[in-house]
């Protein structure tokens, strides 16, 4: 079938939607979940396919409370896929810190390390973060790095904190975070790492982490914990997030992206030309036809109906895939009433005609096509010889 250009923005809308949520889960780190689910409906098909009736009862169990279920598990992952699309339609007022900025941070943070002071900065993507943050102090300082060391100084009572930065300005400081679940990734390190992991498995934030105890630098972001080498590794990541989470709109960035990202998009693409395919064959318009036997109601007690011709009809019915899957072709019937015929009761062929009052089928199925139009019946009064065939 030539698929229209509606159908192509059907493809692509769901092709969209498979490519975000493909996205999240892979940031989210929930892919072997979904295997898991993947795998139980594969458990449940076989236990179809080979009748095994205990199997085939917990399974469908398991699956009328399968939504739920979804809907506990991914909670989290569900809250970031709408606020993406919330995104989407709601663009953030937001210019990314300059590179005199990051460079002042890295530096600054390079100095920390180095003096083993710890710190937790925090510089938000394009998902909102402030339902995760509890307390802080609002400052909307610009970037210095005095003002770092300072609100980081071991004196300073907010130095156990978080410190967010958007733009050239630091928003806010000595700012709690939600605590990791993934207590394993952590457990060698300090609180302000958990906290760090907690903050990136809920948002697509870049969290830098200095360890007091270490004087490590680490990089928070999509639940993931990377070690930098030094202040210019640190620089370069920021710059590199920056540029992913908010490029510049021209070709060279679109044609980056494309290249990146095109093995997602083409199994996006691949995945919603199958759920097209198979829904289009069941939900699409599609014609079928159906040999009918005609039956006479009514007929008066001194005829018989001795022959009929053709003895079959062909009916044409149109209407969705779904509802012929359910259709069952004995209810379809051609019924002719012959007590309402004129003349009907003289012996004899007569020619009847078959239109829709004479057809009955399921009201969601329409009969587009009676072939033939009309069918010979031969009549003799009870008790007397056949008439010849003229």
């Amino acid at each position: 079938t030539t698929l229209s250009s509606l159908n192509f923005l059907d493809i692509f809308i769901i092709a969209l939607l498979i490519y975000i949520t493909i996205k999240l889960l892979r940031e989210t780190h929930s892919i072997s979940v979904v295997a898991g689910v993947l795998m139980l409906l594969g458990f449940y098909g076989l236990a179809l396919l080979f009748d095994l009736p205990l199997t085939s009862l917990v399974l469908r169990s398991f699956f009328g409370v399968f939504l739920i279920i979804i809907a506990i598990i991914f909670q989290r992952e569900l809250r970031r896929f709408f606020s993406t699309f919330g995104f989407l339609g709601v663009a953030r007022r937001f210019m990314p810190p300059s590179e005199m900025a990051m460079k002042t941070v890295s530096h600054s943070v390079g100095r920390m390390a180095s003096e083993k002071i710890g710190a937790l900065i925090i510089f938000p993507g394009r998902e909102q973060i402030n339902r995760h943050l509890e307390g802080g102090n609002r400052l909307n300082g610009e970037i210095s790095e005095p003002l770092l060391l300072s609100i980081f100084d071991k004196t300073s009572p907010g130095h156990d904190g978080a410190t967010i930065i958007e733009s050239n300005r630091i928003r806010k400081f000595a700012v709690h975070l939600p605590l990791a679940e993934q207590i394993e990734k952590v457990r060698h390190l300090g609180l302000r790492h958990r906290a760090a992991l907690g903050l990136s498995e809920r948002s697509d934030a870049f969290i830098i982490v200095v360890s007091e105890e270490r004087g490590f630098i680490s990089v928070v972001q999509n639940g993931k914990i990377m070690q930098m080498q030094d202040e210019a590794e640190l620089r370069r990541r920021l710059l590199e997030f920056y540029k992913e989470k908010f490029p510049q709109l021209n070709l060279f960035n679109l044609s980056r992206w494309f290249v990146k990202n095109v093995l997602l998009l083409t199994i996006s693409f691949i995945i919603a030309l199958g759920i097209f395919s198979v829904v289009n064959s069941r939900f699409a318009l599609v014609q079928r036809n159906f040999v009918v036997t005609p039956e006479f109601s009514n007929i008066p007690a001194e005829i018989i109906i001795n022959d009929v011709s053709p003895q079959e009809v062909i009916l044409t019915l149109k209407g969705r895939g779904s509802d012929f899957d359910v259709f069952k072709p004995e209810s379809l019937r051609v019924l002719v009433d012959v007590g309402a015929l004129f003349n009907i009761t003289k012996a004899g062929w007569h020619r009847v005609s078959i239109t829709d009052k004479e057809i009955e089928s399921p009201f969601n199925l329409s009969v587009i096509k009676i072939d033939p139009l009309s069918i010979r019946v031969q009549i003799i009064k009870k008790d007397s010889s056949v008439p010849p065939v003229k």
